[in-house]
């Protein structure tokens, strides 16, 4: 998500990336531009499946949102002057451009919001609340907190995932309608996020709360729409394809094959 979902703050490393040029495949990365793509893919995927309308202007309100809050992120984490991927590096040299687009994004999402339904606009400022939470655990040192090992993933997960589905989750359709898929693409999110910080982290084993959130996800498949399970059962067999055979043998290559392999809704448009 892309990234969907970075989430590398808390590790020091001594050991920096190549600083040769950035290869053209790596720019959205770098650029926080995968996650925003994820976001409004799913958002489009969701709102057919569930038979909600979406307009440009909630489409562009998620996109500039989320655009905003991977940029703040990494440039939070280019702060801690380590720089273990490429993205962290682009932020640490290029900081004025970094703060332009913080600025521009922000103002831009600020603008969008006006344009918004008041249910909608409620539902994204408690999830917003929500988010400045957990970017304050993950980036001060407030009570000397530190979050437990897969939660800060887990919370990403929940968090990008409720901000995708925010259009489902506020309409009139029953809880028990949508709360399955939406669960499945939070968890999708968390399973991203979790291998990437793996891959980054060289921590290749998978603990019982993974693996039980991996159970998880195979349970909720069997009860959510079908349309949704078999881009998620795509996902899902992509993101164990990379884990297995690329991982953190290429930690860049490996993230941003993971964040493609979350744009599965696509097959459904391209071969309808």
């Amino acid at each position: 998500m892309g990234n969907i979902i970075t989430n590398t703050n808390e590790r020091a490393s001594n050991e920096q990336p190549n600083k040769d040029l950035i290869p053209w495949w790596l720019f959205l990365n770098v650029l926080a531009l995968d996650a925003p793509i994820v976001a409004i893919v799913w958002q489009h995927f969701l709102a057919e499946n569930f038979k909600i309308e979406i307009s440009i202007t909630e489409t562009a309100s998620l996109f500039f949102t989320v655009w905003f809050i991977y940029l703040l992120d990494h440039f939070f984490d280019s702060r801690k002057e380590f720089y273990i991927t490429q993205r962290h590096l682009f932020v640490a040299r290029n900081q004025k451009t970094t703060i332009a687009m913080i600025t521009f994004t922000f103002t831009t999402s600020i603008c969008l919001c006006f344009s918004l339904s008041k249910s909608l606009i409620l539902g994204g400022l408690i999830l917003a609340s929500l988010i400045c939470f957990y970017l304050l655990l993950v980036h001060t040192s407030i009570a000397n907190i530190k979050l437990k090992n897969n939660c800060k993933e887990l919370l990403v997960g929940i968090g990008f995932g409720a901000g995708v589905a925010l259009p489902v989750i506020i309409s009139n359709i029953e809880l028990k309608t949508w709360l399955p898929s939406v669960s499945l693409f939070c968890l999708l999110c968390w399973l991203n996020c979790r291998l990437i910080d793996a891959w980054e982290s060289n921590r290749s084993s998978f603990s019982k709360t993974d693996l039980m959130l991996i159970l998880f996800i195979f349970y909720l498949m069997l009860i959510c729409l079908k349309p949704i399970l078999f881009a998620s059962a795509i996902s899902f067999g992509c993101l164990i394809l990379i884990n297995k055979f690329a991982g953190s043998k290429n930690t860049e290559i490996s993230r941003v094959l993971a964040d493609v392999s979350l744009l599965s809704p696509l097959i459904f448009w391209i071969y309808p």
